[in-house]
């Protein structure tokens, strides 16, 4: 691929995730860099929290490694992959929170997937700049590094 055009694409994506995340009043992002020690827990409960107390808020689960906010949430076989254009999006969880998980695009589940850091980044960047979501006070985010 001509790198001008690889630039000039990462730049136009890059925009795109902008332009999405400018609208989001406030970003959380929960991340460890050690799996297993309660981020999705903590991106769940706190989503639930400020969903409750009125705020409009996006659950992204962003973590190749082990997607569990669908399973945490009773929402596992309920996320689908593909809205207008094939595009991921977002379920309604609660009346003021939407779910999305990159498992969706994992396809199967057991197959063991190794993430390098060109594709695992590119992955997640398509991920973000793909999503349209309801205007939200906050976006939490779960990563694993």
């Amino acid at each position: 691929m001509d790198n001008s055009l690889h630039d000039e694409q990462l730049k136009k994506q890059a925009e795109e995730i902008a332009k999405r995340l400018d609208r989001i009043r406030h970003k959380i992002l929960v991340m460890s860099g050690k799996g297993g020690v309660g981020k999705s827990s903590v991106a769940a409960y706190l989503a639930v929290s400020l969903a409750g107390r009125g705020y409009r808020v996006g659950l992204m689960d962003v973590d190749l490694h082990g997607p569990s906010i669908p399973r945490l949430l009773g929402l596992k076989g309920k996320l689908f992959p593909g809205g207008p254009g094939g595009k991921p999006f977002p379920v309604r969880y609660l009346p003021k929170m939407e779910v999305i998980s990159i498992e969706v695009l994992m396809g199967d589940k057991d197959a063991a997937m190794i993430w390098r850091g060109p594709l695992k980044g590119g992955v997640i960047r398509q991920f973000i700049s793909d999503i349209e979501w309801m205007d939200l006070d906050y976006l939490i985010k779960t990563f694993a590094r």
